[in-house]
């Protein structure tokens, strides 16, 4: 069987978004998945993500990578982010307990294999949360890793960068459903977007597949019920900008 690696980034304790992405996710023929941080964070469903999440670890099926929002969970970070993000972290320190806690503080920071590089932030000083979003900290995230590709979250808009005839990383917008061919002899930077909270406008659900074999790389956008996932953030009593967020992708 040719291997798919579903990768999955910035969930933010949005079920419904999660649930859509999973299913779309095995209809593709995923056979591995990677959660590249950020599991939870300014959505209303932390419990239901992480237990999820920590099944498919358990069993073998999926790996998780520890993001900044996981990790203010149980580290104060108050000064790294702006005051919605602090009280979604706030609100979810008081649903969660000690063994959800223990499973976030087990994530670890970045994960190596032979040609790949997982990691939420950058490869380049993975906890100070660098974030990649043009070409000088696409190289940097891509010389610091040493792979031929290096997925990533933490920006929540897709992207993907890829290595010139003269080594600089060049961005690249791509297109939902476009089989990228991604071969190994250059460097890609693949920014894969945000699960549970989109940023470009567009509501739907990021994700993207990775297939080693063929060296194809394809970006994805799933609707889900974001009006469920925003009443749900209303009713838990967080910021209404992170409900109106899941309504207009912004």
């Amino acid at each position: 069987m040719t291997e798919r690696i579903g990768l999955f980034a910035d969930l933010h304790s949005n079920l419904e978004a999660f649930e859509a992405c999973m299913t779309r996710a095995e209809e593709l023929g995923v056979t591995r998945m990677v959660f590249l941080g950020d599991l939870v964070g300014y959505n209303a469903d932390p419990v239901a993500v992480i237990e999820r999440i920590a099944d498919l670890v358990n069993t073998k099926k999926a790996i998780a990578i520890l993001g900044n929002h996981d990790e203010a969970v149980f580290k104060d970070s108050r000064n790294h982010m702006n005051a919605s993000a602090n009280a979604a972290i706030e609100w979810t320190k008081s649903q969660l307990s000690n063994a959800h806690m223990q499973f976030l503080k087990d994530l670890p920071l970045i994960v190596n294999e032979e040609k790949i590089c997982f990691v939420h932030a950058s490869a380049h000083n993975p906890a100070d949360w660098n974030y990649v979003t043009d070409s000088m900290s696409a190289w940097r995230c891509a010389q610091s890793s040493g792979k031929s590709y290096t997925f990533v979250g933490h920006a929540h808009e897709q992207a993907l960068f890829y290595q010139s005839a003269v080594g600089k990383l060049i961005r690249f917008a791509p297109h939902p459903g476009d089989e990228i061919p991604v071969l190994q002899h250059r460097q890609w930077v693949g920014v894969v977007g945000s699960l549970g909270q989109p940023r470009d406008g567009n509501p739907e659900a990021c994700f993207a597949i990775f297939e080693p074999e063929t060296e194809v790389l394809t970006f994805h956008r799933t609707a889900y019920d974001h009006y469920t996932a925003a009443d749900k953030v209303r009713r838990a009593g967080l910021p209404e900008d992170l409900a109106n967020r899941l309504i207009t992708g912004k």
